[in-house]
């Protein structure tokens, strides 16, 4: 089985953002729509799956790290079969001394017992902590636009980036508020079958400077208009 930190390119201080990001990139990289009939790159592409499924989950991370990939059985370090004999190596051990299945003081102590309660305890945790902490990741992006304030009165169109640099001109109707939002589909993070969207938060910008003749014109239309 490859390392999963070979497979992103990244390590073992890599952040998650780090890792999210690497994961992209090599998800772009190897996705099916862009090597289409190529074998060598669908495999690659499921490694790269199952790396990232492994390291963006923290438990799992923390287990990957512990036992290393030549231990990592589908999310179980091991296996099965690794488990037992990494509990077998320690029971062996233990009876050098008398403990495990043998007699000290009287008392008797069976290593097995304290392989399976410690393991269907933790089973049932893991089965639960997905619900408690996991929440699903947003794909959307959000940005902030200044805006000068007459054209937010007046209306106007403004020239928007996606995350990936992609650009489309967003239409701003006459009277917006500061503070309105609006959604440029498909333009924000994306991941293998799934895109999110670019909400662009509006702020105004106001005049560094007005000249005396607008100031008074200004004046007028604020005795004059109705709200």
């Amino acid at each position: 089985m490859s390392n999963f930190y070979d497979t992103l390119w990244v390590n073992k201080n890599s952040s998650a953002d780090e890792i999210k990001k690497a994961y992209r990139k090599k998800a772009m990289e190897y996705h099916p729509d862009r090597n289409k009939w190529n074998a060598e790159a669908e495999k690659k592409f499921k490694e790269v799956n199952e790396a990232y499924s492994t390291l963006s989950d923290s438990q799992k991370k923390q287990q990957y790290d512990m036992f290393g990939s030549t231990g990592w059985a589908g999310g179980n370090p091991f296996g099965w079969a690794g488990w037992a004999g990494w509990f077998w190596g320690f029971e062996d051990m233990f009876s050098q001394f008398g403990g495990a299945g043998g007699n000290r003081g009287g008392s008797e102590f069976d290593f097995w017992d304290l392989f399976w309660g410690w393991f269907n305890g933790q089973s049932s945790q893991s089965k639960r902590r997905p619900q408690e902490h996991q929440e699903p990741i947003s794909l959307d992006f959000e940005k902030t636009y200044e805006v000068p304030i007459f054209d937010l009165i007046l209306g106007c169109k403004i020239e928007v980036k996606g995350v990936y640099g992609n650009t489309a001109k967003l239409k701003i109707p006459a009277n917006t508020k500061p503070g309105a939002k609006f959604r440029v589909k498909g333009f924000g993070k994306k991941e293998p079958g799934k895109e999110g969207n670019l909400i662009v938060n509006i702020d105004a910008r106001m005049p560094k400077h007005i000249s005396d003749v607008d100031m008074q014109m200004l004046e007028r239309i604020r005795e004059n208009i109705g709200y």
